[in-house]
């Protein structure tokens, strides 16, 4: 019988429920109070106890994912696990607020700077997964829930594989005969070559802020969103169809676009692109293009300033957007390195913005990344004094 819990009742003798939260098909999450935690808390927990194969996969794959996490656009595990009668929970952090697609009816446009901070923040909670080689897979607006002081987190893993081999559940992000996710925010790639990337994210990303500057689809000229949505309600396949053979009207020829900064239309532009190997490669490369636009166009001071000094003592002073930004002396890296003697891609430095510090996240245990003179072998959040090296190369963030 499904587990359906009500305020009042206690489960596993010490989580005590407070109010029905949300209902899916899958799992209930509910408020709840927790011994030893001063806040109440959020708590998922499976209907059904897990005993088939996809099922069981799914809840591991998202208690996998988010221990992994740390970045706050993503919501916070406290706690998660195998209960003994079967069901599969998560103990996260409760938010205040509401998903996207109840916080705005999309019948109008946004404005274009609260727009794009949507989504870059929407991107910078995406950015640190993608660096790890996972792809969420279905991004839409239901799974990016605004708080109630305006701040973005990215929800529900569930459908989430690894793109590169990195150990997940599920290891493989190709799905051989069904369309993942929702027909609406799809990806041209789900009909074509049916590998998933973290460059469909971006697609899907891309989807959601053009229809929130604009209250239309990329893909009709003519129609409001909310008259194609109510049009193909019962036609998914028309959206399947639409995002592989429908060219993407340019975002500056909707009515009341025009005057959008042509750098956020070239950006939109391009990670709309039916070939994800044209697009921003992942989030954190869309976030960059979408703070600069928000610092250099909209005059939204979102940045911070890069010192580097490297080993033949010239510094330099780089402007440092929030993001993901890979480390060493590789072409594909953000931050290049002139040090030979640093491997291609040694260290990873994570911004998610005021008022967050950096993280610094070492790939390898060799002594090369070090902190305050100190070599670290794991993530460390970078205080408002501390200073780091990558081999011979000394860095620091100024917020």
């Amino acid at each position: 019988m499904p587990l359906d819990l009500e305020p009042g009742d206690v489960y596993a003798g010490t989580m005590r429920i407070v109010r029905v939260i949300g209902v899916g098909s899958f799992a209930r999450v509910y408020e709840v109070e927790v011994p030893g935690h001063d806040e109440r808390l959020a708590l998922k927990l499976t209907r059904e106890p897990v005993t088939a194969g996809e099922q069981a996969q799914r809840a591991l794959r998202e208690i996998t994912i988010l221990r992994t996490l740390t970045n706050p656009h993503v919501v916070r595990t406290f706690d998660c696990g195998l209960r003994p009668d079967g069901h599969i929970y998560l103990l996260m952090d409760l938010l205040e607020g509401s998903s996207l697609d109840v916080w705005h009816d999309f019948r109008a446009p946004l404005h274009p700077a609260q727009a794009v901070t949507i989504v870059h923040q929407a991107c910078l909670g995406l950015a640190e997964a993608h660096a790890m080689g996972i792809v969420h897979r279905d991004v839409k607006p239901e799974n990016v829930f605004v708080e109630s002081d305006g701040q973005i987190k990215m929800l529900d893993f569930g459908l989430a594989r690894s793109f590169d081999g990195s150990p997940v559940v599920g290891v493989n992000a190709t799905e051989a005969h069904l369309v993942v996710g929702t027909p609406h925010y799809s990806q041209p790639e789900q009909l074509r070559t049916r590998v998933l990337s973290p460059a469909s994210d971006v697609y899907s990303l891309a989807m959601i802020l053009y229809e929130l500057l604009s209250a239309r689809a990329p893909f009709w000229a003519d129609k409001t969103l909310a008259d194609i949505k109510h049009e193909l309600r019962n036609e998914p396949t028309a959206w399947l169809r639409a995002h592989m053979q429908t060219p993407a009207v340019p975002l500056d020829r909707q009515p009341g676009c025009e005057e959008l900064p042509q750098s956020l239309v070239r950006g939109i532009e391009r990670a709309l692109d039916k070939d994800p190997a044209k697009r921003p490669p992942n989030a954190g490369a869309l976030a960059n293009i979408l703070g600069l636009v928000l610092h250099r166009e909209m005059g939204i001071p979102v940045a911070a300033t890069l010192r580097v000094l490297h080993p033949d003592a010239t510094l330099d002073d780089r402007l440092f957007l929030p993001g993901s930004y890979r480390i060493g002396s590789g072409s594909r890296c953000e931050i290049k390195l002139r040090d030979d003697h640093v491997p291609h891609i040694h260290a990873v430095l994570e911004w998610s913005g005021v008022p967050n510090r950096p993280h610094l996240r070492p790939l390898a245990d060799d002594g090369l990344v070090r902190v305050n003179d100190h070599p670290i072998d794991r993530p460390v959040e970078l205080g408002e004094n501390d200073e780091f090296s990558v081999g011979q190369t000394r860095l620091a963030v100024v917020i």
